[in-house]
């Protein structure tokens, strides 16, 4: 038997991460391999993510470029992201067998289906979460939302559609990619994995407001995953958790 199959595996050793992609591999004769990545390279994809951000902000003002306007914005929101997923599929291909085996990128119709599916499931929930804080803490929105209904032309098309597909995309190759299959290779219950990345997820947002709603989000995106074994279902629900918000920056010039 091989140790690699996730079926001999019991959560916490083996294969860190994709079982389904794993097990395709096996049944096609690949060599697979276990990755020696882990929770260091979680940390640097995380604070890189910070230190890039606030980097490439200040260095856009002494310049006199507005990171909350304009290309500007574009900038600040798209560049750390070369940090957020482009360390996770670097080191994925470094030290691994490739982003599409280590963090199950590869899946087949049924899990992007369930993961459109999930997504619906969080719009209502994140709908009803925002009824109960409005009551506490009254009004409020997405930040993304609030800078980018301020864009015009170009600028608001670019970003709405880096708020629909961009985003959902890299956050999900870094906390339920990367970040999941750390914490399970390091021989923590994937149960607490959903809850630790759905943690982390909500406070890299630095919406406070937005904190148990953002929460709830992320633990339905990583029950996904550990379900399905694959981080393509939780992008699929991803984005259609933020299509409706997308919808809203792009057409709020005639909304307005």
């Amino acid at each position: 038997m091989n140790p690699l199959d996730p079926q001999n595996s019991d959560g916490a050793s083996g294969y860190p991460g994709a079982p389904w992609a794993v097990r395709r591999a096996l049944a096609r004769g690949d060599q697979v391999k276990i990755p020696t990545w882990g929770m260091g390279d979680a940390v640097i994809t995380l604070l890189g993510y910070g230190v890039v951000g606030f980097s490439v902000s200040l260095l856009l003002m002494s310049q006199n470029v507005d990171p909350q306007n304009g290309w500007g914005l574009v900038i600040a929101f798209g560049s750390p992201w070369l940090l957020l997923a482009g360390w996770p599929i670097f080191i994925a291909i470094k030290k691994g067998n490739g982003p599409k085996l280590d963090y199950g990128l590869a899946a087949p119709r049924t899990h992007l289906r369930l993961g459109a599916v999930v997504g619906l499931a969080s719009i209502a929930v994140a709908g009803l979460l925002a009824l109960v804080i409005q009551k506490i803490t009254g009004p409020f929105n997405s930040a993304a939302a609030e800078v980018g209904m301020n864009q015009t032309g170009a600028v608001l098309i670019v970003f709405a559609l880096m708020a629909m597909f961009g985003a959902p995309i890299v956050e999900e190759i870094a906390f339920r990619g990367l970040l999941y299959g750390a914490l399970v290779k390091a021989h923590i219950a994937e149960r607490w994995v959903v809850v630790i990345t759905a943690g982390i997820f909500a406070l890299i947002h630095f919406e406070p407001q937005r904190f148990l709603l953002l929460f709830a989000i992320g633990l339905l995106f990583g029950e996904l995953r550990r379900r399905t074994g694959s981080t393509s279902a939780a992008i699929m629900a991803h984005i259609v958790n933020n299509t409706p918000g997308a919808l809203v920056i792009l057409f709020s010039p005639f909304i307005g």
